[in-house]
């Protein structure tokens, strides 16, 4: 048995012993990624894009057995934020950083296995993708068109409509615009549904696409409340994903599982699969 790490005090090495050596977090980045490939929802609550961008600020370690990997971690200070075993077990690692953690975002094979008296929020979270081969087919009436969104010109509207969409959620246009400084911004995954005879945006549909894995992402899907029911949120992620049709092996989305909306119904309608729950936790 070989284990790699960047030591932190009670690490999977002090479980499993073996020989050390120090790396960098490309090694893990490379595991990490590999493992994503093959099965996103599982590895990871959210595009790898995001978790990529923080890497270099986290401590990581790896396990590999006979060349075979077996266990992955990644935290900071605040808490865990990657978890990954070949046996889906908590480990005594992962109890170790659990006890000084106040957050952590787990996949529900471990979260069924600890205690999450202490922590005041406990909010799950489903992960789903899509294929993108069997799209389905979708039209608009003659009340509406799509149209595709120039964002360095829309900053301010944007914000102002998710706003519309949401009780408690107003980005700002600076927030707004720091979206399109990511390097999975691509505008031609930012689109609008018309309302023709009002000329007025009455929907939203932003993704994103990650040519490293390659990858497509849905991030924003808002229809206004007065529209909903008409079936435009349909029409925007079947929209996106033959935008993402034939650059992306993959799309995936995440979104809140006790939302009233109901988003993973519409997901699921529109060829989504999979059985992935992440839990958020916080003390």
């Amino acid at each position: 048995m070989t284990l790699y790490t960047m030591p932190l005090q009670g690490s999977a090495m002090e479980q499993m012993g073996g020989d050390k050596l120090m790396i960098d977090n490309n090694d893990f980045r490379t595991f990490l990624r590999d493992l994503y490939k093959k099965d996103p929802c599982e590895v990871l609550p959210n595009a790898i894009w995001k978790t990529d961008d923080r890497l270099n600020n986290l401590q990581c370690s790896y396990i590999c057995i006979d060349n075979e990997l077996v266990n992955l971690e990644g935290w900071d200070i605040n808490g865990l934020h990657i978890f990954w075993n070949k046996e889906r077990k908590v480990v005594q690692s992962f109890r170790k950083i659990m006890e000084r953690s106040n957050f952590m975002i787990i996949h529900n094979d471990y979260f069924q296995q600890i205690c999450t008296d202490g922590y005041s929020l406990v909010k799950p979270y489903f992960r789903i993708k899509h294929d993108n081969k069997n799209i389905l087919p979708y039209s608009l009436t003659n009340d509406f068109y799509i149209n595709e969104s120039c964002p360095e010109k829309e900053f301010s509207e944007i914000a102002d409509f998710i706003g519309r969409c949401y009780k408690d959620l107003h980005p700002s246009a600076e927030t707004v615009r720091s979206w399109t400084s990511h390097k999975v911004f691509d505008n031609n995954l930012w689109i609008w549904i018309m309302d023709k005879h009002k000329n007025i945006p009455v929907a939203l549909g932003i993704a994103e696409f990650d040519s490293s894995v390659p990858e497509g992402s849905l991030e924003w899907i808002q229809v206004l409340p007065e529209y909903q029911g008409r079936g435009l949120g349909k029409v925007l992620v079947l929209e996106l994903l033959n935008r993402l049709k034939g650059r992306a092996e993959f799309t995936t989305v995440s979104g809140e599982v006790d939302n009233v909306t109901n988003p993973e119904r519409l997901y699921r309608s529109c060829g989504f699969s999979g059985n992935d729950i992440w839990w958020l936790l916080r003390t």
